[in-house]
């Protein structure tokens, strides 16, 4: 958390840096008059007053650079390369060229000195510092730049030079005629006239810039993910520029001639649906309940799910989280099939080759219909059960539900808003399956007994230990699988939140004791459990020294700008939102290294479609306990993760934060295979809604 610290106080640095050295700009720049030496003594005293608290904003900027780059230069990298020349280098040279025509009229106030200071190497610097300044506080929350960043680079010096020799030019006119006893004075209303005109003008190309600028994000009524291969050095090139045989998505599908092993049917429905708390929500569900219908399979088997849609004027689909599954089966739509349209039915089938927690939910507009409550548990057991004889195996769904667009608190375990009581005997063996069904990071505490985290993202951990005294943070779309046995006293499961550096206790949880009465007072640890230094180590297909055939890196951004024609809070992965944001081209038997980089000020949980991940390390240090597989890679604020998969799932697959709400504003990109290509499309003139 320190390091979302460090860039507020960044921010807040390049704001008092902008307004500072841009009041020093207008006042430096007015035209010379010369009333009295008192007045010129403490007109010359004001601004070299200015410049010196100029310059501690400046050493304010590097010193937050400084802290931020402790966590790795990538998160610099864009203040390095232009915020900080572009207003070191020009307040230099008002310390050369202003301060000491300053220093000179404070001594000796006069006609000629002032005059001095209105020259364009005295003036000029003043504004090229205020314009650097202000190019540092827009890149640092408007356009961000993420690597590569040659070409933002090159286009913020060439705009601010070409600015510069226009400021030059036109204070070297202004100082001509004020040399020369200056123009014929314009009387008062004129001048107001004037600058009623200029403010106009202003205004109406600001504006227009703005207008320009949103028109240029709208999305485009159509796309193909077939034709959005960016990747620049990372991917193998541009799609379709292989030699090899196509395929196309909708033929890469489950066993459709076999008879299925298991059948499930979900509906999907609008429904009013009442909380624990009397308070009722406007939810879409599937089978009426919520969370959904259970799916408890085994490994290996062959699954069909058929799901029908009801809810009205509304297109859904479904989509396997955490399942490798073939590529049609995954439940994308406008990549992977058409959405399902209200009256409409699609059939899924696939066989899974993963064990453990794993979930499914709507990928039609999904930060929308998660929410709402599409959404339900699947559960893959091992051919023998992993679990000890008279195991209570309990899932706990954690969702926040909203009314009228507001979060509704606390957070609810399926439909329970309130404390979730019940009974369980001492000496039980229990398992809490606990499912982040949010796109917000969720950090739990476990009080009343140590415990084993015994699977992440359904992947089992080998040789768990007992864990106390650590919070269980789970990123969007996470599973943790935690084991104890049941002792005499209650134990309680609590949702912390971390407010500035207090961790406050959130209503709410579940609670479990003999006779379903009681209660236990919460820890609140302050330290997070790391699953890259627990557990024991195994034997593993690729690891940090293999040899990789590519390498991506993504640098997270937010910035405020537009999306879609709308002024929003667009995320952002090395600078560009969605379709723009890099994808990586692959081909099949590849082994890629994936770097994620958080500069933002929110977590970012990393969900790539049809492969599990092996973490590789942590913030540079290497992942030392079992084998670390996951799904969902949950990038916290200021975080560096490396991780690698084998490209062995053929397909077109999403590659997206998994807090919706950022995909849908532009963090979500593609893994895509070469020869592979899709018929469906994506955009507000099809029935789908990609994210």
């Amino acid at each position: 958390m320190l390091f979302e610290s460090y860039l507020n106080y960044d921010i807040e640095a390049a704001l008092f840096l902008t307004l500072l050295w841009g009041t020093s700009a207008v006042l430096v720049a007015r035209r010379p008059r010369h009333r009295s030496d008192r007045r010129g003594r403490r007109r010359a005293t004001f601004m070299l007053v200015l410049v010196a608290l100029g310059w501690l904003g400046v050493a304010a900027r590097v010193v937050t650079t400084a802290l931020m780059g402790s966590y790795g230069y990538l998160f610099v990298a864009d203040r390095v390369a232009v915020a900080l020349p572009l207003v070191i280098l020009p307040a230099l040279a008002v310390l050369v060229l202003a301060v000491p025509r300053w220093r000179a009229h404070r001594r000796n106030p006069s006609a000629g000195t002032r005059l001095a200071t209105f020259a364009p190497q005295a003036v000029v610097p003043f504004q090229a510092t205020a314009l650097g300044a202000l190019a540092g506080f827009v890149t640092a929350i408007m356009v961000t730049m993420g690597p590569p960043q040659l070409v933002p680079i090159l286009t913020v010096y060439v705009s601010f030079l070409t600015i510069l020799v226009g400021l030059w030019l036109w204070q070297q006119h202004r100082y001509r005629l004020a040399a020369n006893g200056g123009p014929v004075q314009r009387t008062r209303p004129v001048r107001a006239l004037r600058a009623v005109a200029v403010a106009t003008g202003f205004v109406l190309l600001l504006v227009g810039g703005l207008s320009l600028a949103a028109n240029e994000t709208v999305l485009p009524g159509r796309m193909n993910m077939t034709d959005h291969a960016h990747g620049g050095v990372s991917a193998a090139g541009a799609h379709g520029h292989s030699t090899g045989r196509t395929v196309s998505v909708a033929d890469l599908t489950g066993p459709r001639s076999e008879t299925p092993d298991r059948r499930f049917t979900l509906v999907a429905e609008a429904k009013k649906l009442r909380l624990a708390s009397g308070r009722e929500v406007d939810a879409w569900l599937f089978n009426g309940t919520s969370p959904g219908p259970e799916l408890r399979v085994k490994r290996g088997e062959l699954i069909e799910v058929t799901v029908h849609n009801k809810v009205p004027d509304t297109n859904v689909s479904v989509h396997w989280h955490g399942v490798d599954v073939p590529n049609a089966e995954d439940g994308v739509a406008g990549v992977t099939q058409d959405a399902i349209e209200p009256g409409g039915t699609h059939v899924y089938r696939f066989r899974p080759d993963e064990v453990g927690t794993h979930w499914y939910h709507s990928h039609q507009q999904s930060s929308v219909q998660v929410k709402k409550g599409l959404f339900g548990p699947l559960i893959i057991e091992p051919e023998q059960s992993d679990l000890a004889p008279g195991t209570q195996d309990l899932i706990v769904s954690t969702h926040t539900w909203y009314s009228d667009e507001l979060p509704l608190e606390p957070p609810a375990i399926g439909t329970v808003d309130q404390l979730d009581r019940r009974r369980m005997a001492p000496g039980t063996p229990v398992r809490l399956r606990l499912i982040n069904t949010d796109g917000s990071t969720h950090r739990y505490s476990l009080t009343g007994t140590p415990f084993k985290v015994v699977a992440i993202d359904g992947n089992p951990i080998n040789e768990p230990t007992d864990v106390a005294g650590r919070q269980i943070v789970i990123g969007g779309g996470g599973r943790y699988d935690l084991e104890f046995t049941m002792p005499t006293q209650p134990v309680r499961l609590t949702e912390l939140r971390r407010f500035g550096k207090e961790l406050r206790v959130v209503e709410g949880g579940l609670l479990l004791s003999a006779d379903g009465a009681g209660d236990v007072r919460p820890d609140k640890p302050q330290d997070a459990f790391d699953p890259t230094t627990y557990g024991s180590p195994l034997p593993t297909p690729f690891g940090r020294d293999s040899r990789f055939t590519k390498t991506h890196s993504l640098v997270f951004d937010n910035e405020l700008w537009f999306y879609d024609g709308k002024f929003t809070v667009v995320w952002a992965s090395n600078g560009m939102a969605f379709p723009k944001a890099p994808s990586l081209t692959v081909r099949e038997g590849d082994l890629v290294k994936v770097r994620f980089a958080n500069r933002s000020h929110f977590d970012h949980p990393m969900h790539l479609h049809g492969h599990h991940v092996l973490v590789l390390s942590r913030n540079g240090k290497p992942a030392t306990g079992s084998p670390l597989w996951l799904d969902t890679v949950n990038v916290e604020v200021g975080e560096i993760w490396e991780v690698a998969f084998k490209a062995d799932n053929p397909g077109l697959w999403m590659d997206h934060c998994h807090n919706l709400d950022h995909a849908a504003a532009g963090m979500m990109s593609h893994v895509i295979y070469e020869g592979v290509t899709t018929p469906y499309e994506v955009g507000h003139d099809t029935p789908n809604k990609l994210e």
